[in-house]
């Protein structure tokens, strides 16, 4: 070898080894403002509120996190306490806005409780989140490999640099996606129905949401959150390859996430089949269909509460259900006459009138038990009297479901219990099979620690504008109520009894799951919400108890949605005036389907996705703080590498 040969094969032998010990560190970005981040965390509150009613725009709840992981994760780490409480901020400015605006019907009932509760728990476990995605599953600042390399020695560098991210990126991804879970069963466990608009609802309509007959929807929100955090880690990841060297590598860590939702997508599909409400699966081969009316009247709630509008009530009640039976007579023989064939009529076997349908609440002996004679409600359902009797007898036969008020007084006239019930009757009040509601609305069914902080009384009647009366009492039963599929039939349908928002609260409903017919009936009032979005994001959030537990549902809303749901959460019919509203008065008549006698995975085992998520986030946060306690190794071919052993 020459002299000059040898120069050179020096020359290139240093500068190799100066660049492997000399490695590029990445440009240090400037840190990011703090009134930047707030934006940016605001921005992202209102994306993720417009995935879900009014706005409906599902799709945003893929992206949501977006802008907020951008104000976490943009620019220099924030050290010490204030970056601690900045991130902390970031998150609970997001959860304020996007709850602030979900949750803004809230105002319609009480403006003294919506402020409180959007800035201290709205604002609450976003805040959680934002903090240990910004300390703990920031990406690190890895140094990227050298300009002095060779064409191939560069892409086998960078392709090495975009490999080292992949796992980190997982980790970020599917730990955060835990921990909001997590966040959200906390949010719906410590103020029962508080959970919903969970993100797992936005998915409604999509194949995607059929998944939760295993995990349930708080789960679920697992899927776009996992999406949108492994999204922004491989943009960061392209993004960097792009401006440094002008061209990326394939992220096979991202597709294998698109590939598996792209597999749980079309399995959705054939279970949104499977259970659609003509499918042999919903109905038991045709078998097993209950024809259902439901009668809304559209009241206020002065309208409702208004003792001079009592007899009134009763009337519409009647006046409704009758026309309604008949306009559905009509409608059969019009039908028929049109097509030139045999009228064949379905009429409802159920009347469901909705919760607190009755003017006035029905008194019995604590004592004894026994019924206060000679009351509204008792004469209204009596056999004697020409009301609901002279319906069964000159139109069709019914059993009604309807909500009613049960007080029970001591022998001195005082209110010893009150139970907030929906009751099936088969023929008059000696027939009343009530069964109470568990899942009371504090600041609407009791005030708690009413007697210990009298203030809070107070500060209800301020807001309300009204005296909150009696505390009601908890039901505990969670046993179906066998009802007779057709008058006088032997053949039964198990009801799963659900008073207002106990329909968005599935670790209840489960409860109520048996191996044989079943079909929940849902009586809520909503009138307190007046025309809010309130009335619609409950239906949106009651359906997914179909999904879980592959069971149908029928809503009769006083004021709101009034609609039959199949096992696979489709709308089988609604009630809505020409212009699409809810807000209406009229009868919903709908056959559903109840064949479905199968235990779902989450019928059997609740929220089990749960605790997987709390197990993944705690092994994923340890494995994380292990990896900050190791020192660094050393630069191998211009990619720096953790735990690798000098040499």
């Amino acid at each position: 070898m020459s002299q000059h040969e040898e120069q050179c094969r020096h020359s290139r032998s240093w500068n190799k080894r100066l660049f492997t010990m000399n490695p590029v560190s990445p440009p240090t970005p400037r840190l990011l403002p703090v009134w930047a981040g707030l934006l940016l965390a605001a921005f992202s509150g209102v994306l993720m509120a417009c995935a879900f009613i009014p706005v409906d725009w599902g799709g945003c709840v893929w992206i949501g996190f977006l802008p907020l992981l951008t104000a976490l994760w943009y620019g220099r780490r924030r050290e010490g306490k204030k970056g601690i409480l900045a991130y902390a901020l970031y998150g609970w400015m997001f959860g304020v806005v996007f709850y602030g605006i979900s949750f803004w019907w809230v105002n319609e009932v009480s403006t003294l409780g919506y402020i409180p509760l959007m800035i201290f728990y709205g604002g609450l476990f976003p805040g959680i989140w934002a903090l240990v995605m910004g300390v703990f599953f920031r990406p690190d600042a890895r140094p990227l490999p050298g300009a002095r390399q060779t064409v191939k020695e560069r892409r086998a560098a960078w392709k090495s640099w975009a490999v080292g991210d992949m796992l980190p990126s997982a980790s970020a991804a599917l730990g955060g996606a835990a921990l909001w879970v997590c966040l959200e069963w906390v949010r719906g466990w410590l103020i029962p129905g508080f959970g919903w608009n969970n993100l797992g609802v936005a998915l409604y309509g999509n194949p995607l949401a059929q998944w939760a007959e295993y995990a349930g929807v708080t789960a679920l929100a697992f899927l776009p959150a996992v999406f949108s955090v492994w999204l922004w880690r491989v943009c960061r990841r392209a993004g960097t390859m792009v401006v440094r060297e002008g061209r990326r590598t394939v992220p096979w860590d991202f597709f294998t996430l698109v590939a598996v939702l792209l597999i749980m997508f079309v399995t959705g599909v054939l279970w949104t089949a499977r259970y659609s409400p003509q499918s042999a699966a919903a109905t038991g081969n045709g078998k097993f269909t209950v024809p259902v009316m439901t009668v809304q009247l559209n009241l206020s709630q002065k309208e409702k509460w208004d003792a001079a509008n009592r007899g009134a009530i009763y009337r519409a009640l009647l006046d409704t259900t009758e026309q309604g039976m008949l306009d559905l007579q009509n409608s059969v023989l019009e039908q028929a006459a049109k097509n030139g064939t045999e009228a064949s009529l379905n009429m409802p076997a159920w009347v469901i009138w909705p919760e607190s349908s009755f003017p006035i609440s029905t008194f019995y002996r604590d004592s004894t038990g026994e019924r206060f004679p000679n009351q509204d409600n008792v004469n209204f359902l009596s056999v004697e009297e020409d009301y609901v009797q002279a319906l069964r007898n000159g139109i069709c036969n019914f059993i009604l479901l309807t909500g009613t008020d049960d007080i029970y007084l001591s022998d001195e006239g005082r209110v010893a219990r009150a139970y907030n019930c929906l009751t099936v009757f088969e023929g008059d009040y000696s027939t009343a099979r009530p069964h109470a509601k568990a899942m009371l609305v504090p600041f609407g069914e009791y005030i708690p620690m009413r007697e210990t902080f009298p203030f809070l009384e107070k500060a209800f009647e301020a807001s309300a504008g009204t005296a909150m009366g009696m505390n009601y009492t908890p039901g505990a039963s969670s046993s179906p109520v066998p009802v007779p599929m057709r008058p006088g039939s032997s053949a039964t349908v198990g009801v799963i009894p659900l008073v207002c928002f106990e329909d968005v609260v599935g670790s209840w409903v489960r409860r109520f799951v048996r191996q044989e017919p079943q079909l929940m009936v849902n009586v809520t009032n909503d009138g307190w919400f007046n025309r809010s979005c309130a009335n619609e994001q409950h239906w949106r959030n009651a359906a997914f108890r179909c999904i879980e537990l592959r069971r149908s549902m029928v809503r009769a809303a006083n004021t709101g949605v009034s609609v039959a749901l199949a096992p696979n959460g489709a709308v089988i019919a609604d009630l809505r005036d020409s212009s699409g509203s809810p807000f209406t008065r009229g009868v919903m008549n709908a056959t559903l389907p109840v064949g479905c006698t199968e235990m779902t995975l989450y019928a059997l085992f609740g929220d089990w996705a749960i605790l997987a998520c709390f197990l993944l986030f705690a092994a994923l946060l340890l494995r994380r703080m292990n990896e900050g306690k190791r020192n660094a190794g050393p630069v191998k071919d211009g990619v720096y590498r953790r735990g690798a052993t000098p040499r």
